[in-house]
């Protein structure tokens, strides 16, 4: 604690050493939630394995290959609900910091949505399969939901920063 002029001031001196510290935490937390995301993917792989290494029904067989296939895919998009985009989001995390993370993820996504929403029409008329539709809505209503948590948390983000900069300048007058 200080005893400054204009009131009382509490600092806390923070070494390099426990700053770094901190970081390689939140590094390992971040690593900790890629491997979670992964683990559904890699489940639907070693079921795909021990499926390939039964010997089973043919078409049984191959219908488990193709649903744990087409599971593994869905999941590793980068849509940020979705395991691949949780996998994006901590990746980003830990390279570019919190803030940039979830704004590249949230860009990624859209542009992601996007394509495959366009992929997907295309599919459609082709196939004329009305369950591509419902899945290409349900991504769009998860990566809606996500957006509006991610814009709720950059309007915090700004006014935080605004507020630290307004008590920096009222600091600098006095």
């Amino acid at each position: 604690m200080e005893l400054m002029p204009y009131g009382v001031a509490i600092s806390f001196k923070l070494t390099p050493k426990d700053y770094n510290k901190k970081i390689k935490q939140a590094n390992y937390l971040e690593i900790k939630k890629i491997a979670v995301a992964l683990a559904g993917p890699l489940t639907n792989l070693l079921i795909m394995i021990v499926i390939w290494q039964l010997n089973m029904n043919v078409f049984d067989g191959l219908m488990i290959l193709y649903a744990n296939l087409l599971l593994i895919l869905f999941n590793l998009l980068p849509i940020y609900p979705l395991d691949g985009g949780r996998v994006l989001k901590g990746i980003l995390h830990i390279f570019l910091g919190k803030i940039k993370a979830e704004k590249y993820t949230n860009t990624l996504s859209f542009i992601s949505l996007m394509i495959i929403t366009l992929i997907c029409s295309i599919l459609i008329y082709l196939v004329q399969n009305i369950a591509i539709f419902f899945m290409v809505l349900v991504l769009w209503g998860l990566f809606i939901k996500e957006d509006i948590k991610y814009k709720k948390r950059n309007e915090i983000y700004h006014l935080l920063e605004k507020n630290q900069s307004n008590m920096e300048k009222s600091l600098e007058i006095k």
